[in-house]
């Protein structure tokens, strides 16, 4: 899956940059990734392809942890009425996680309920999973893009998205159910 990712660079007119191979535990452990860049995690089976242009990989990984380990707790935050919940959890996430992650899950439960216009509620916020893949260990290929400005960084992986169509992406999410509905 590499090669259309190099030639999304050399279409755009940017010099290649060989990405670095990792795991999801070193970045969230803060042993790399402290740097603006371009990630793809669990490149193996195409789970998920993301930027960080205004911030590091580490603080983007932040997010995406308690995702991969289905911790609802944690993507709600402080469990007492507010706004919003502290992160979301998009429904191409939860479809990839079924299939990739965990075993024997077909849906994953909202960590919030909507209460209002602009109030959400804690939902369901301990729901145990078995995972089938270790996710300290998921591979994660970054880019260290520190030199590139944040446009640059986001036009690639605006161009890398629809040319290898990762998983989990909302926007690979929205093209089947699409797809699903005619």
């Amino acid at each position: 899956m590499i090669e259309p990712i190099r030639q999304v660079f050399e279409q755009l007119g940017y010099d290649w940059v060989e990405p670095y191979s990792t795991t999801e535990g070193a970045i969230n452990r803060g042993e790399v990734g402290n740097h603006r860049g371009l990630y793809y995690i669990y490149p193996e089976v195409n789970f998920y392809f993301g930027k960080a242009a205004t911030n590091t990989v580490i603080n983007r990984h932040q997010t995406h942890r308690p995702k991969l380990d289905v911790n609802l707790a944690t993507l709600y935050s402080t469990p007492v009425e507010k706004v919003e919940p502290k992160w979301m959890f998009p429904e191409g996430w939860k479809e990839g996680v079924c299939k990739y992650i965990i075993e024997g899950v077909e849906t994953i439960p909202s960590h919030y309920i909507k209460i209002g216009k602009k109030q959400v509620a804690p939902g369901v916020l301990d729901f145990p999973v078995t995972h089938k893949v270790d996710v300290d260990t998921l591979e994660v290929l970054v880019w260290d893009l520190d030199h590139m400005s944040a446009e640059q960084i986001s036009e690639i992986e605006e161009a890398v998205i629809p040319a290898i169509w990762p998983y989990c992406n909302n926007e690979t999410y929205r093209k089947r159910k699409r797809e699903r509905n005619v």
